[in-house]
């Protein structure tokens, strides 16, 4: 029977890599939304939900803990830039940076399920044996 909590010294790795990860892929959506290259947007989201689902499956995180790893990244410049793109951008533009994050949320904690779903099932036995 697998633990339902994992600590050590992997847990500790494996968020610090989705930290990391998380900080990547959200300075390339930075840069894609304010150079105009929108339709880089879709392959980050799916970055998150694939990045999501390698730490569960690598470092055996759980979702919410692989979902909160690489969005915790994006915290504090959301904090940031939120605020600071009202007073230029007004309410709704600048709407689309806490949108982003929940998004990419969203799409990290879907990748992140679907391995730990999958990890869950058991397996069949094709060839059981008689008793």
């Amino acid at each position: 029977m697998e633990r339902q909590r994992q600590r050590g010294r992997w847990t500790s790795v494996g968020i610090f890599v989705g930290f990391l990860a998380g900080l990547f892929w959200f300075f390339l959506s930075f840069a894609a939304m304010f150079n105009g290259v929108f339709f880089l947007l879709l392959p980050l989201l799916l970055a998150y939900a694939l990045s999501g689902a390698l730490l569960v499956w690598f470092f055996r995180l759980p979702p919410i803990h692989a979902a909160w790893s690489l969005v915790g990244s994006a915290l504090p410049w959301v904090a940031w830039l939120w605020p600071a793109t009202i007073s230029s951008s007004g309410w709704l533009k600048s709407f689309v940076w806490p949108v982003l994050v929940g998004t990419a949320f969203g799409m990290s904690m879907l990748g992140a399920q679907l391995v730990a779903a999958r990890r869950r099932r058991k397996p069949v036995q094709t060839n059981p044996t008689p008793a």
